[in-house]
């Protein structure tokens, strides 16, 4: 089993407790613009709060340096989100946070799918990478409005050396053009 599948069994057991809660993270650009970023989190959607309206794009981020689009995927996707209250689904496309069917898992509470011990929690992410981080939500507003084939494009061309960190820090001067107001939000997910 896998690092990420076991993320995502955990994360659906934990999740009620999660989204109530104030999500701890990271931020790089200028948040006084757009706003408090991430408010919630749960296996269905990734709830965030902007100040104004702002084009998003929100990422999955590997520790290892994979990349996941999760918003815009489609070229019908439309980028720009109203100032308040925001969530993006998550639940209809493959998710990190959705609990996997497994295979020829052990048996558990219901057929077919692995439960694992332990809790899960979000936060800012260490700069170290030796914490236990299974992956990072992160969540890039501008005022520059993109396309999910832009993002598509842009990110082939991106590195994945030096982990996801580095690919994290990399996103925004890939995808943001110069002189365009952006901020970036960064929760990091730890199964403990």
């Amino acid at each position: 089993m896998t690092g990420r599948s076991l993320l995502c069994a955990s994360f659906a057991l934990a999740a009620p407790a999660i989204a109530g809660a104030q999500v701890e993270q990271n931020v790089h650009g200028d948040v006084a613009h757009f706003g408090e970023g991430f408010t919630a989190i749960s296996e269905r959607q990734v709830d965030f709060r902007l100040l104004r309206p702002a084009n998003v794009v929100l990422f999955w981020v590997t520790p290892d340096g994979g990349i996941e689009l999760f918003y815009p995927v489609r070229s019908r996707d439309k980028t720009l989100r109203r100032a308040g209250g925001n969530a993006i689904s998550v639940s209809e496309i493959p998710s990190p946070i959705q609990a996997p069917v497994i295979n020829g898992a052990p048996v558990s509470g219901r057929a077919g799918q692995f439960a694992p011990a332990g809790s899960l929690l979000t936060g800012a992410p260490a700069r170290d990478e030796s914490s236990a981080v299974s992956g990072y939500w992160v969540l890039l507003t501008s005022d520059a409005p993109i396309t999910a084939l832009d993002v598509q494009t842009r990110l082939a061309i991106l590195s994945r050396e030096g982990g996801g960190l580095a690919v994290i820090d990399r996103l925004a001067p890939v995808l943001v053009p110069e002189g365009t107001l952006w901020a970036q939000y960064v929760a990091g997910v730890v199964l403990r």
